[in-house]
């Protein structure tokens, strides 16, 4: 056992101490001779103390442990009896067993043991243990921890062995001296109760003198105080024995004869005399001066003076009548004074009040101020309490009460209210019985009538708070008291909860970690407030909000502990949903952009510290769209939540699945050995996501394009790690989708080549760095060119030409198309005027429009009208080529801008026929006039090859719509022959010409 050890158990036997205060309750004759049930509360007392000192143990190992609980029952069967040391043996016990372990068994047979010992040994030394000796303790206190060592061999051997040689000497080194001093402050209190018992009996005897004698007695201490004074001495001096027991007769004695009676008295302090007698005078509490033959005896205690026995013989003669009423009420000044006491006196026959200073000052006044008139003091009263105070007076003065005392409120001077006390008494009648004089006391209770106005509404609020409020035991956490909303929230009365424990009221996931805390905030801070869970009656949890207070009592220790709590359960629901709004995609109950980015920045701090890589996936679903406009947003919306599904099943557990917002997700995969898992990942997601999606009764194919980077080989931040994911993802598109790509350095490179295009962009229309080339369209009926599409082209100052598919896609993205779009416009018309003015060329130009130039609710297309009627030019001039995309998304303002053109006399063509999801739905309800085929179905073009027959049905549907059809890409005269057999209208490609600047055009058209 080490010295902190030692010092806890020594600590531990401090609190036998305790069992000092409840011996001298056990031996009070007046409790112990009258109830039984004393003797209960004693052992329920003992019981406590030894609950106290089982809490604080030294712990030998898990679930043994040592504390002084032997000391205190063996020590208990000695002094206390049978009785309350067996109920303090049974809660110690039961104790014990809740407490568990592995030595349970032992220290309840170590409780059991200790106890007998004591009781046994009581019957044995009964009569005489005042008597008890040092030795006889020390071998008392070293049997019952001698029986308690051997108990130790009821655990295993080995166990009881290691206990044995680690704390067999120290215990009985320790017990058995706790024992011996304990025992020997009981035995010395024991004789002290014999002696007094002893003096008792003594003053019996005395007492029968000292009650009925003649003559004064007094008994003072060696401060000149009052102790006990005999009714003679009362009715000599005038006091009673209470107003005596707080003055000295060296208070009331005579100034003249006082320096005597000190002088007397010191010398029997000092020893020289044992006792003395004088005449001297004392002033009586009439004021007169009673003269008394004093004799003085002491009673002395191993040479001490412990208090002194006075006889007091009255000599006096005479009294004067009128100097002791004038002290008298001289005393009654003093007093009224002392204790800030209205005092009133009236003569009823002349009827006349006196009142003294404080009187006046209670209100506001002075002295002088007060009128000598009833009428006055009458009118002082609030008016809702002048019958009640008037009542009082006249009942006492007809003889029906004893006393007049009664409380009202008295206007002070100005003008508020103060609450008096009024008692009163007749003091003077008439011969014939009729009241003369009648005096009293005004006494301000205006405070105390605050506090309990307070009192009283804290009450109600206690009582009509629609927060729960409990109030428990600071020691033991039993209930004391509830109010009716605790019950309404947790359904148990008051009947039911009162003297429960507390925690009663807790849930059983609570009960180890948040209430371990409440319980040490209230020890060490006395308060505790926060978030918890709480148990109804019938099993029903509910969140609450509780606050904890601590209400100390008057020596600064925790007295009560009151607690208020109200149902937060709709709360923390309502909190709960609008957490998971915040931060989960309602629609796949995937985390959203919120939570990844939380999740990311975790997965970061979590990287740092395991040196274990990251990789962030970035999906984007390829032909979402065209799924979402041909089957509808809510077939779209199953898609995407089936989506969801699949990802969640391609990644492990600790993997995050994102959703971004449209058909946009992400994937952190985290703790990464090497990429090839991340490979893994990615292919299982591609093959997921090509598998088919059964919506209603459509099925709908898909896959998606991923993009990868790595942390942080890639990037240390999560802007760039989700701007290179995206670069990733794009490449993966552009590539051909359905694949994945790593983020590379030249994708950074690309984007910032990009961003500076967009930038240079910007100027391009400014610095007229755009031109217009025209591609012929040939008529292959007559051979001749009709038509031409006008195709933008860029002159960069320093990068040179740059094509179309370059920096179109950027203008579509930026909204830059929509400028470029009416440049384009403009230009061709513009230059169509021109052919036909300088040349005579009547030739119609194809401009192809973006689709967010339809969707631009801004752009109505009326300039465009307005231009062409400027330039002299009719509808017929232009062709207007749209995508197939964009009637997939016909809305009604694309709807009204197809209108428009057909009512203004301009035809439509419909790029990349076959390409897309084509559909006779669309083809039927706008007005195309033109189909033209995708050079994709040129390029291959030869006679029994499927690329000819698709071609073939697609002129003889376009023909039976009444559509012409244009074939874009021929290179060579046979896809020129075959397109010409089946029918085709009109073609383009390189056969013919290349895309040339105006002038080249005007020759083209002209030399055929």
């Amino acid at each position: 056992m080490d010295s902190a050890s030692l010092l806890a158990l020594t600590h531990n036997a401090a609190l036998l101490l305790a069992m000092i205060f409840i011996y001298d309750l056990a031996t009070d004759r007046k409790r112990t001779e009258r109830l039984l049930w004393w003797k209960i509360m004693i052992g329920i007392g003992l019981g406590i103390t030894a609950t106290v000192i089982m809490l604080t143990p030294w712990e030998f190992a898990p679930g043994i442990v040592f504390d002084t609980r032997s000391v205190l029952l063996g020590i208990a069967g000695l002094f206390f009896g049978p009785l309350p040391t067996l109920i303090a043996m049974l809660m110690a016990a039961a104790l014990r067993l809740y407490q568990g372990g592995a030595a349970a068994f032992t220290g309840v047979l170590v409780i059991m043991a200790s106890g007998f010992i004591g009781i046994a040994w009581r019957h044995f030394r009964f009569r005489e243990l005042v008597r008890i000796s040092t030795g006889e303790l020390y071998l008392f206190g070293l049997v019952i921890h001698l029986v308690m060592l051997v108990l130790m061999f009821t655990l295993p051997l080995t166990t009881a062995l290691e206990v044995l040689a680690d704390v067999g000497l120290p215990v009985l080194i320790v017990y058995p001296l706790a024992t011996t001093l304990l025992g020997t402050l009981f035995a010395g209190r024991l004789e002290r109760k014999q002696v007094i018992e002893a003096l008792a009996e003594n003053e019996f005897l005395f007492r029968s003198q000292f009650d009925f004698g003649n003559i004064g007695i007094a008994i003072t201490s060696v401060d000149k105080r009052w102790l006990r004074v005999n009714p003679r001495l009362c009715e000599m001096i005038g006091y009673s024995e209470a107003e005596l027991s707080k003055l000295t007769w060296a208070d009331i004695t005579h100034p003249d004869d006082l320096d005597k009676d000190v002088e007397q008295f010191q010398r029997v302090l000092t020893g020289d005399i044992e006792s003395y007698d004088l005449d001297k005078r004392f002033v009586c509490k009439d004021g007169r001066v009673l003269y008394v033959h004093l004799t003085v005896s002491c009673y002395r205690n191993h040479g001490q003076v412990q208090f002194f026995i006075a006889g007091l013989l009255d000599t006096t003669q005479q009294k004067l009548a009128e100097l002791a009423l004038r002290a008298s009420e001289e005393q009654l000044t003093l007093v009224l004074a002392g204790g800030e006491l209205g005092f009133w006196d009236w003569d009823i026959v002349n009827n006349k009040v006196e009142r003294n200073a404080r009187w006046a000052e209670m209100l506001g006044y002075t002295h002088e101020e007060i009128q000598h008139t009833v009428k006055q003091w009458i009118d002082f009263i609030h008016p809702d309490d002048r019958s009640l105070a008037w009542e009082s007076i006249t009942r006492h003065l007809a003889g029906e009460t004893p006393q007049h005392k009664v409380e009202y409120r008295m206007q002070t001077k100005l003008g508020d209210y103060r609450w008096i006390q009024d008692c009163a008494k007749v003091v003077s009648y008439s011969s014939d019985g009729k009241p003369l004089r009648m005096c009293g006391t005004h006494t301000d209770i205006t405070e105390r009538k605050q506090a309990e106005e307070s009192m009283q509404l804290a009450s109600m609020v206690y009582d009509n708070s629609s927060e729960a409020m409990m109030v428990m035991d600071a020691c033991t956490g039993n209930v004391i008291n509830i109010n009716p909303a605790f019950t309404e929230l947790t359904q148990y009365t008051s009947e039911e909860i009162i003297g429960q424990y507390a925690g009663i009221l807790s849930t059983d996931s609570e009960r180890s970690t948040l209430y371990t805390n409440l319980r040490e905030s209230m020890k060490t801070n006395g308060r505790w407030r926060g978030e918890t869970w709480c148990r109804r009656k019938n099993g029903e949890d509910f969140a609450i909000w509780l606050t904890m207070n601590t209400i100390l009592n008057s020596e600064g220790k925790a007295y009560r502990r009151v607690a208020l709590f109200s149902d937060i359960t709709d709360k923390k629901q309502s909190e709960e949903i609008i957490w998971n709004q915040a931060n989960f995609d309602q629609l796949t109950q995937l985390p959203n952009r919120r939570m990844f980015l939380d999740h990311l920045e975790q997965e970061i701090k979590k990287s740092v510290r395991t040196h274990q890589p990251i990789a962030l996936l970035f999906l984007d679903l390829d032909l979402f769209k065209e799924v979402n406009d041909t089957l509808g947003h809510d077939m779209g919306d199953k898609l995407l939540q089936e989506t969801a599904e699949r990802l969640r099943h391609c990644v492990r557990d600790t993997d995050t699945v994102a959703r971004l917002g449209g058909d946009e997700f992400t994937v952190i995969l985290s703790d990464l050995e090497n990429t090839e898992n991340v490979e893994r990942i990615a292919e299982a997601i591609l093959r997921k996501l090509t598998e088919p999606f059964q919506l209603g009764a459509d099925t709908a194919y898909i896959s998606t394009s991923i993009g990868i980077t790595l942390y942080p080989n890639d990037a240390r931040d999560i802007d760039t790690l989700l701007k290179n994911a995206d670069q990733a993802m794009y490449a993966a598109k552009s590539q051909g989708r359905n694949r994945f790509n790593y983020f590379t350095a030249s994708m950074q490179e690309a984007a910032r080549n990009r961003m500076r295009l967009i930038n240079d962009m910007r100027n391009a229309l400014n610095d007229a760095q755009f031109m217009l080339y025209y591609q012929p369209i040939v008529d292959l009926h007559h051979n001749t060119i009709t038509k031409a599409e006008a195709l933008i082209r860029w002159q960069h100052p320093a990068r040179g030409l740059v094509p179309p598919d370059e920096f179109i896609p950027l203008a579509e993205d930026t909204g830059m198309i929509i400028d470029i779009g009416d440049w384009v416009f403009r230009e061709a018309m513009s230059q169509v005027a021109r052919w036909r003015d300088w040349h005579n060329i009547d030739v119609q130009v194809s401009v192809n429009k973006s689709p967010i130039q339809f969707r631009d609710e801004n752009n109505n297309l009326s300039h465009w009208f307005q231009h062409i009627q400027q330039l002299g030019l009719s509808g017929n001039a232009v062709n207007i080529e749209i995508t197939e995309g964009l009637l997939l998304d016909a809305n009604h303002a694309v709807h009204e801008k197809l209108l428009a053109f057909r009512d203004a006399g301009i035809q439509v063509s419909l790029d990349d026929f076959g390409t897309g999801y084509s559909s006779l739905a669309y083809l039927k309800k706008f007005d195309i006039d033109y189909l033209k085929i995708d050079q994709s179905f040129v390029r291959n073009l030869h006679t029994d090859t499927e690329e000819f027959a698709l071609c073939e049905a697609i002129i003889v549907m376009a023909h039976k719509l009444g559509i012409k059809v244009i074939a874009e890409g021929v290179e060579t005269q046979q896809q020129c022959d075959l397109l010409a057999a089946a029918g085709c209208d009109y073609a383009q490609g390189y056969l013919f010409s290349k895309p040339v600047p105006a002038d080249d055009f005007a020759r083209l058209f002209l030399v055929q």
